[in-house]
């Protein structure tokens, strides 16, 4: 059995990890309109936040439907009025390491809870937690239809 020489051992503990970022800022705004029409109605908004990745070679983890690994995912309700939040802190537990690069989807929508529907059409943040976690995510939201 051959051993490293220690002074490789400490140089290659010394290298920078690839480290993903996994902590992600955005930027939630509302139009007049659906901010008025959803504080008239006491409707809140849902954002929704799901993580995945393509499974890295060497995975064993079980995938879902489409081939892709189940990271987590969080839920916020939170009043229409324009505000930043953070996102990302359920990815800390997550099994980052068996994915070639963790992905989140974040979907924001009308808490249904004076109507059946969504009564908004909001923009969507899709891709890579790493590049996205570069700048804030804006994410506008305005009422269905308007």
């Amino acid at each position: 059995m051959k051993f490293l020489p220690l002074s490789a051992l400490f140089a290659l503990l010394c290298l920078p990890a690839a480290a993903q970022e996994t902590r992600l800022t955005l930027h939630i705004s509302f139009d007049t309109a659906s901010t008025t029409a959803l504080q008239e109605r006491g409707e809140m908004v849902v954002v929704s936040v799901v993580y995945t990745g393509e499974p890295a070679i060497g995975n064993v983890l079980p995938l879902d439907e489409m081939g892709m690994l189940y990271l987590g995912a969080e839920s916020y309700t939170v009043w229409p009025l324009d505000q930043t939040i953070s996102i990302g802190n359920s990815l800390a537990a997550a099994p980052i390491g068996n994915v070639n690069e963790p992905l989140v989807n974040v979907n924001v929508y009308s808490a249904r809870l004076t109507d059946d529907n969504n009564l908004l059409d909001c923009g969507i943040v899709d891709g890579p937690t790493d590049a996205m976690s570069k700048s804030t995510q804006e994410i506008a939201c305005k009422l269905l239809g308007g």
